[in-house]
């Protein structure tokens, strides 16, 4: 179906809005007249003709959008998961001997009270790791080379993300301008057409 009755061109514009009289003093209260002008424009540019071209360009910018932010947070809730294994490798390495003197104290409670800090470490430590997948410990060299291509793949889903949030918004602007012109547009035409029939009855 098309949408779009006439061409998106300034003549269209001038003929069509613009000589609306009262109508136009309306519309110029409500809504901004240099973004509607603007996105006929930015339709123009991108042969957007109907509303089923515009309404599926406005879904996908909008599914690509949502796609990309759950890459980004994926990536970053991975990001965070390996500096967690990543921190508690490297304090179960430094504390490992700490826990060791402590275990042949017998687990006393003087040796613990004067080295708390480190035997709690170590101990968040082997907590964690039953939890890794198969109960696995990675390697500290692995998981910065994880890390550095979780980070990669962020800045290149955010590079591509901060670009379709701009044409996605683009697609949403110029589609709400033109259905709010047409919605007004039509609102005019019946009040003149009951104008003309009151005339008619005098």
């Amino acid at each position: 179906m098309i949408w779009i009755s006439k061409r998106w061109d300034a003549d269209w514009v001038s003929s069509s809005w613009y000589g609306k009289n009262g109508g136009y003093v309306q519309w110029a209260k409500k809504y901004n007249v240099k973004q509607f002008a603007e996105s006929i424009l930015f339709l123009q540019q991108h042969a957007i003709h109907d509303k089923k071209t515009l309404d599926a360009l406005v879904d996908g910018s909008s599914a690509k959008y949502h796609e990309l932010m759950k890459t980004i947070k994926d990536a970053e809730e991975k990001m965070a998961a390996n500096k967690v294994i990543k921190t508690h490798i490297i304090n179960y390495a430094k504390t490992r001997e700490t826990y060791i003197t402590y275990r042949k104290s017998g687990y006393s409670k003087k040796f613990f009270e004067a080295h708390r800090d480190e035997i709690t470490l170590h101990k968040a430590a082997k907590e964690a790791f039953p939890k890794l997948p198969d109960g696995k410990i990675p390697k500290v060299k692995d998981l910065n080379e994880e890390f550095v291509r979780l980070l990669s793949e962020k800045k290149a889903a955010y590079s591509e993300y901060k670009k379709i949030k701009k044409e996605m918004r683009d697609y949403q602007i110029a589609k709400q301008n033109v259905e709010s012109f047409y919605a007004a547009q039509q609102s005019w035409d019946i009040e003149e057409d009951m104008k003309k029939k009151r005339q008619q009855e005098r």
